[in-house]
C-alpha cells in the first residue's frame, strides 16, 4: 500500500507584510469541534489503513508485547484506604475489566462489607471512550457526584446519585470542566462551566433540586488571558478560587459561613508572581515566589484580608525549590526539589520543628500530601525507574514511614538487574541533567546500545522519574531509556522554566540536542541509533529537533504534537490560544511572530532526510487540534527526500490523553514498541515502497 497523499489547496493570508501559504489548511473542519467533513475523515481513515498495513504482519509481535506489558499490571487490585469520617474510601479493579470501581466500607471493628458506589465499567458499556473527571462524596456521605466524558473532548457532564437508593437525582449539568466542590453547610456544590471556546471563565453554585438556569454566578473573569478554577481548603472552612495564566495568578476566597458567596481577594495579580493558598486556624498559608524566586511560605490573618501583611513563615532556601505544599491540622507538608530531585520536609505547626524524608536513590520521584486534615494523615508516594510505586503513611513523632501498598509486578521484576544513573550535558555553561536507565547485563558503553530519549520542556512541567512499564521492555531489548530534564520544565526551579519561554524558547530545543550529543560523546549510544519521543508540547520539541538535526536520530514518535504553532497562536477562537500568549508570546506582535515562525515545526519542514516517524492524534482533542499533526504529516510526505517510514494514526474515539480503557492504553503502548523494534531490527527492509 502506498502512503496516502493529501491534496493541496491554495490558501494564504498576510500578516506583518508577510504572506503565509498553507496548502493543507483544508484539513481543519470549519465546523470543528464537530468533524463531519467526509473528505477529511476519509483522508484520516486512509492514514489509519496505511498504519494498519504496516502493523498487519507484526500483529503477533504486538500481541506478545501487549501481553508482556499487561503481565506487569496486577489486574485485580485495590488502592490504599482513605478515611473520611466514618468511612474508608478506596478504588479497585477486577481482572477482566477496563475501569475502576469506587467503593467504601464503614469504619467499624468488625465491618467488612463493601458498598460499591460507582462501577465505571457499567457506565462504559457500549462506549468507545469513558473518562471520570471528578468523584466527590457529599459532606454527609449520602450523595455521590461525578463528572463524565464519553468523547474525549473534556466537556464533562455532572451527575448526582443517592447512595442508599442508587437512584439518580434530576440534577444534571452539561459542559463543565469536571470539578465538583461540595459546600459544607448548604445543599449544593460549586462547579466551573466551559464556554463556547472551551475556556473556564466562571464559577457557579448549584442548589440541589433547582434548574441549572437558576445556578448562582459566584465569580466571572472577563480577561481571556486567564482561566478560573475552584477548590476547597484542606480545613473545609473556605472555598478558594484561582484566576490563573501562564505568567501570574490571584486567589479569591469565600468562607463557608457566607451564604451570599462574596469572594474576597487575597492579593491582586502581579506580573510573573504566582501564589497558592490553603487554610489552617486563624491563617491562610501561601506558597509564593513574591520576593523569593525559589518560593517560600507566608501567612496572613483570615480576619482582615485587606490590611493583612504577608508574614514570612517558611523562608526561601537558595538551594531548594519549593514545588508544592499541603497542610493538616498540626503539620505543614513541604515538597522541595534539590538539584532536580525531590526532598520532603514536614513542619510541625505547634513546635515549629521540622523533619526531612529523604530517599537514597540517584534519581527518583517522591511527593507527600494529606488525605485527612483533622487526623494528620500524611502520605508519601515514592517511585523510580527501577522501583515500582510505594505508598507510605508517615508518623511525625516516630519519624517513621509505614508501607501502605507496594505496586506488584505479577510477571516478576528484579530491580537489581537494572541501573539508574544521572549525567549532565552542557549548553553554553548550563548543565542539563539526563536520567539513564538500563539493564546491566546488556549495557556496553561502546556506542552500540540503541537509546530511547524522552523530553517535554514546557509550562514548567517536570517529567516524573517514576516506574514505567514500557521502559522495562525497552531495557530488556538492550535499549538505554533516557529522560532529559531540559529548560522549560521546572526541574531546577521556577527560573528553569522561565529561562525557556517567550523569545528564549529555542533553549528547550538546544538543551535537547546538547543532551543527545552528550549521550553520543559518552558512548551510551551513537549517532543514528536513537529514537526520540514527546507528546503535546513535547511533540513540538520532537518536530523542531528533527527539522534542525535529523541525522542524529533513527526514529521519532510524536503523540498529539503541537506542531502548527504559528497558525494556532494567530487564531484566538481556539480554546487555549489567548491564555497561551503568556507562554509563547502573541505573534500579532512582530518580534514574537518572527521568533515563533523561526521554530514552528510545520513552518520549517525542509527538503532533507528525516528519521522514521510515528505520529498520533485524537479527533476530539480540544488542546491540540487533530489538524495540526495531520497537516504536518501531509507536508512532510510532500517535502522530505527520504524513503523512511512515516506513519500517522488518528484515534477517532478519544481526546488529548488517548484511549481511556486500560487495555486499550496498553495496546497503544504496544504500537510504539512494535514501531521502535521494527525500525531498529529491520531498518534495511522497511521503506514506504515495501509496505
Amino acid at each position: 500500500m502506498k502512503p496516502p497523499i493529501a491534496k493541496k489547496i491554495p490558501y494564504n493570508y498576510e500578516i506583518h507584510s508577510q504572506k503565509i501559504n498553507d496548502e493543507y489548511q483544508w484539513l481543519r473542519d470549519i465546523d470543528w469541534p464537530s468533524v463531519n467533513n467526509e473528505e477529511i475523515l476519509n483522508y484520516l481513515k486512509e492514514e489509519n489503513k496505511y498504519f494498519e498495513q504496516f502493523l498487519f504482519p507484526l500483529q503477533a509481535e504486538k500481541d506478545r508485547l501487549f501481553e508482556e506489558l499487561k503481565g506487569r499490571i496486577k489486574l485485580a487490585d485495590q488502592s490504599p484506604y482513605v478515611k473520611k469520617d466514618d468511612y474508608q474510601y478506596y478504588t479497585r479493579t477486577e481482572e477482566d475489566k477496563d475501569y475502576q470501581i469506587y467503593c467504601r466500607k464503614a469504619v467499624e471493628v468488625d465491618s467488612d462489607s463493601e458498598e460499591i458506589l460507582l462501577d465505571v465499567n457499567l457506565l462504559a458499556n457500549g462506549k468507545n471512550y469513558t473518562n471520570i473527571g471528578s468523584f466527590s462524596i457529599s459532606p454527609d456521605h449520602r450523595l455521590l457526584a461525578y463528572s463524565i466524558d464519553f468523547s474525549g473532548d473534556e466537556r464533562y457532564t455532572i451527575r448526582i446519585c443517592d447512595i442508599k437508593s442508587q437512584k439518580y437525582l434530576e440534577d444534571e449539568i452539561n459542559n463543565t470542566i469536571g470539578n465538583i466542590v461540595w459546600h459544607e453547610e448548604l445543599n449544593g456544590f460549586f462547579y466551573t462551566p466551559i464556554n463556547e471556546n472551551w475556556r473556564c471563565d466562571k464559577v457557579m453554585f448549584h442548589y440541589l433540586g433547582t434548574k441549572t438556569s437558576e445556578d448562582k454566578l459566584v465569580f466571572y473573569e472577563t480577561d481571556p488571558l486567564y482561566q478560573v478554577s475552584v477548590n476547597k481548603s484542606s480545613s473545609k472552612k473556605w472555598i478558594i478560587i484561582d484566576v490563573g495564566g501562564h505568567n501570574t495568578n490571584e486567589n479569591h476566597v469565600v468562607t463557608m459561613n457566607d451564604h451570599e458567596f462574596i469572594p474576597k481577594l487575597i492579593k491582586a495579580k502581579i506580573d510573573r508572581i504566582f501564589y497558592s493558598t490553603d487554610h489552617n486556624g486563624l491563617y491562610f498559608y501561601i506558597r509564593t515566589n513574591y520576593k523569593a524566586k525559589n518560593f517560600r511560605i507566608v501567612r496572613i490573618s483570615t480576619s482582615d484580608l485587606q490590611n493583612s501583611t504577608w508574614e514570612d513563615y517558611i523562608e526561601e532556601e537558595s538551594d531548594k525549590y519549593l514545588s508544592s505544599f499541603d497542610i493538616t491540622k498540626n503539620y505543614l507538608i513541604l515538597n522541595y526539589k534539590v538539584n532536580g530531585l525531590p526532598l520532603i520536609k514536614i513542619h510541625n505547626l505547634l513546635g515549629k520543628d521540622e523533619k526531612i524524608i529523604d530517599f537514597p536513590d540517584k534519581s527518583f520521584s517522591a511527593e507527600s500530601c494529606t488525605t485527612n486534615f483533622d487526623e494528620d494523615d500524611i502520605r508519601v508516594n515514592y517511585s523510580s525507574l527501577k522501583r515500582p510505586n510505594t505508598s507510605y503513611s508517615y508518623d511525625f513523632n516516630e519519624s517513621k514511614l509505614s508501607i501502605l501498598k507496594i505496586q506488584e509486578i505479577p510477571s516478576g521484576f528484579e530491580p537489581e538487574d537494572y541501573h539508574i544513573e544521572r549525567i549532565f550535558a552542557d549548553n553554553g555553561g548550563i548543565k542539563i541533567p539526563i536520567t539513564l536507565f538500563y539493564k546491566k547485563s546488556l549495557f556496553k558503553k561502546d556506542g552500540s546500545n540503541p537509546l530511547y530519549l524522552y523530553g517535554y520542556g514546557s509550562y514548567g512541567i517536570s517529567v516524573p522519574l517514576s516506574f514505567r512499564n514500557s521502559a522495562i521492555t525497552l531495557a530488556d531489548k538492550g535499549f538505554i531509556y533516557a529522560i532529559t530534564h531540559i529548560r522549560g520544565g521546572s526541574d531546577f526551579g521556577h527560573d528553569w522554566y522561565e529561562a525557556a519561554k517567550f523569545l528564549n524558547k529555542k533553549r528547550t530545543f538546544e538543551d535537547f540536542i546538547a543532551s543527545t550529543e552528550k549521550l553520543i560523546e559518552e558512548k551510551y549510544t551513537s549517532k543514528g541509533n536513537i529514537v526520540i519521543c514527546g507528546g503535546s508540547a513535547g511533540g513540538l520539541l520532537v518536530g523542531t529537533v528533527i527539522n534542525e538535526r535529523p541525522e542524529l536520530f533513527k526514529a521519532a514518535i510524536a503523540h498529539v504534537p503541537f506542531v502548527d504553532v504559528l497558525n494556532t497562536m494567530l487564531d484566538e477562537t481556539l480554546p487555549l490560544t489567548p491564555c497561551e500568549f503568556k507562554e509563547w508570546g502573541n505573534p500579532k506582535e512582530l518580534d514574537y511572530f518572527n521568533y515563533i515562525k523561526s521554530y514552528s515545526p510545520y513552518d520549517n519542514i525542509k527538503p532533507q532526510n528525516y528519521p522514521n516517524l510515528f505520529v498520533t492524534c485524537s479527533i476530539s482533542d480540544p488542546r491540540v487540534g487533530y489538524w495540526e499533526p495531520a497537516k504536518w504529516v501531509a507536508k512532510l510526505r510532500s517535502i522530505k527526500t527520504d524513503d523512511n517510514l512515516l506513519l500517522f494514526k488518528t484515534n477517532l474515539d478519544a481526546g488529548h490523553s488517548g484511549a481511556s480503557a486500560r487495555f486499550d492504553y496498553l495496546k497503544e503502548a504496544a504500537d510504539d514498541l512494535v514501531f521502535i523494534f521494527q525500525i531498529f531490527d529491520n531498518i534495511k527492509s522497511l521503506s514506504n515502497d515495501s509496505l
